[in-house]
């Protein structure tokens, strides 16, 4: 009998999602409150449910015969929803953008039984595989450093963006305080602060700027850490300007964010692409060693697949693949920096990935570069 899986969520990155799990040969339905999505799982042959998932029981009641489950759900509902699943027992892998820390519910899936392994996206997700992977490369890890963002192939005035996911993780991305660890403590600054430029070969130079892409890395070891998103020169200069225009504050926020929904919508002629730069520096058998990945990752043509949904989306499935081979079934909550140091995992992954044209290239750092 086919395993099967149910998909909460049904927007841009779960379709990807579920399309992958389902030409794997798995039992798919996906949930979503959003009926107009029917018509397209049903072009793919995909079970669909229309679902609130709001309503507590109508959400536990639905995933009650499935034992494995993918959290999909825009961020704000993402906390109230993993636990529901974790409640019930089940397996998850969760991709939501949750303000809240997913850690909280470790000792709840401890007891259910179920395996639980969050934020496994791209950034956080992909990235955070690296951190636990760098961890157990060198002797000393001194510095780590991440810059990533979707961005449009071709992008065009005023914003010179259009939204890849979910518009309101986007603003909360915008909103919520930067939080690193600089000399081994923590510090925290205003989102979008600290801007500057970086250089991608094929693409230009984008701005890079503070926000609260950490998350459970927080916790590692690393004296220095920090996340910064892209994006291309003139974008976060016009957020910024909303933002002390008073466009973000609580009276304003909602229609404001309406507004940036309408503005930042992808047509059928804008195609995306992922830049993802992952550093390392410290010492590798008592010599400094430094150490960056890059990621460039484009739109699906072939298949209309965005490529954020792409990167965010398999990761997903290469991390529930682990689950549903067995291969991970400790109950609990974990992030994928926590599967880094077992190169059986790495290896898993990667190799997952690769299969889908998802790759990123090793390139080492001059150690006189500044840390």
């Amino acid at each position: 009998m086919k395993q099967k899986i149910i998909v909460l969520g049904g927007g841009m990155v779960g379709s990807a999602i579920a399309r992958d799990l389902h030409d794997l040969g798995y039992d798919i339905t996906v949930a979503d409150r959003d009926i107009q999505l029917k018509k397209m799982y049903d072009l793919f042959e995909i079970d669909f449910l229309q679902l609130d998932f709001s309503d507590h029981f109508a959400l536990k009641s639905a995933i009650a015969s499935f034992p494995n489950v993918v959290g999909a759900v825009p961020g704000f509902m993402g906390y109230t929803t993993l636990k529901t699943v974790i409640e019930s027992g089940k397996n998850i892998v969760d991709i939501s953008f949750m303000p809240e820390d997913a850690q909280l519910l470790h000792t709840l899936a401890e007891e259910k039984g179920g395996t639980a392994i969050v934020d496994a996206g791209v950034a956080p997700g992909l990235s955070n595989l690296y951190f636990g992977q760098a961890i157990s490369m060198f002797d000393e890890l001194e510095s780590a450093k991440c810059f990533v963002g979707g961005l449009p192939q071709d992008p065009k005035p005023p914003w010179y963006y259009k939204s890849v996911f979910s518009p309101i993780d986007v603003i909360e991305e915008y909103t919520r305080p930067a939080r690193f660890v600089e000399n081994g403590e923590l510090v925290t600054k205003p989102a979008m602060s600290e801007i500057e430029q970086i250089d991608f070969p094929d693409i230009g130079k984008l701005d890079a700027f503070n926000s609260d892409g950490l998350r459970s890395l927080l916790n590692l070891s690393i004296p220095n850490m920090v996340e910064k998103t892209l994006r291309f020169p003139g974008h976060i200069q016009k957020v910024i300007a909303l933002r002390n225009e008073g466009k973000f504050s609580e009276d304003n926020i909602q229609s404001t964010a309406a507004s940036l929904i309408v503005d930042w919508a992808p047509n059928a002629l804008d195609k995306d692409q992922t830049v993802m730069r992952l550093e390392f520096y410290g010492k590798v058998a008592g010599e400094n060693y430094a150490i960056r990945y890059d990621l460039h990752d484009k739109y699906d043509r072939e298949n209309n697949i965005t490529s954020m949904a792409r990167t965010t989306g398999y990761t997903c499935t290469a991390a529930l693949q682990l689950l549903l081979s067995n291969q991970f079934s400790r109950p609990g909550v974990f992030n994928l920096e926590d599967l880094g140091n077992n190169p059986q995992f790495v290896s898993a992954i990667f190799e997952y990935l690769k299969n889908r044209g998802i790759s990123l290239t090793e390139n080492p750092i001059e150690i006189n570069q500044e840390v």
